[in-house]
């Protein structure tokens, strides 16, 4: 899954600040290994889907409303790159 989020991501990363948006990538690769790792089948990021996510959230939910945010962000843009309508659930 990390060489499918990095070759995709690269233009990405490419433009605009280059930290937080090397940060954001890293979040979305362990996201999606956490993912992965608890949630069977799941095997490439095309099969994340919105159920994937809320569980996600239930996992993490010991994190706090900011961090949950950024996490947020990164599932929007794995929305993004899979090129999905709309936006991924938000955390509660």
């Amino acid at each position: 899954m990390e060489k499918w989020v990095r070759e995709r991501a690269h233009v990405y990363v490419r433009h605009g600040g280059k930290t937080a948006r090397r940060a954001m990538v890293k979040r979305l690769i362990a996201a999606l290994s956490d993912i992965a790792a608890h949630e069977q089948g799941v095997s490439q990021p095309n099969q994340v889907g919105r159920a994937h996510i809320h569980r996600y959230y239930a996992r993490q939910s010991h994190l706090s409303s900011t961090t949950l945010r950024d996490h947020f962000y990164a599932f929007r843009l794995l929305w993004e790159l899979l090129g999905r309508p709309g936006e991924p659930p938000r955390p509660k």
